[in-house]
């Protein structure tokens, strides 16, 4: 899933797949928005912007808008949610 961190409330710490410039980073934020549209987790209410998407498609989509994309991790080290998967779903617990 690909998410956008600005007003959005995230259940984890988010990891940082990527690192680049741009000199409208509003319009480049909302590129990916659009192309991954139809594939929005809730599409009752499009503020919530979380998408079905692996890094590497979101990669796709930023290097043809932003062009030199600084660093990328394909890999996420999402440690608090690894953690919580050791520990079991809460109905898993009861």
């Amino acid at each position: 899933m690909w998410t956008s961190h600005d007003s959005t409330r995230h259940p984890f710490r988010f990891d940082v797949h990527t690192i680049y410039f741009s000199e409208d980073a509003v319009t480049l934020e909302a590129d990916p928005q659009s192309h991954f549209a139809d594939r929005a987790l809730n599409q009752a209410n499009a503020r919530k912007e979380v998408f079905f998407a692996t890094p590497a498609e979101v990669r796709d989509v930023l290097a043809s808008k932003a062009g030199n994309l600084l660093e990328f991790t394909e890999e996420a080290e999402a440690t608090e949610y690894f953690q919580s998967l050791a520990r079991g779903l809460p109905s898993e617990r009861h």
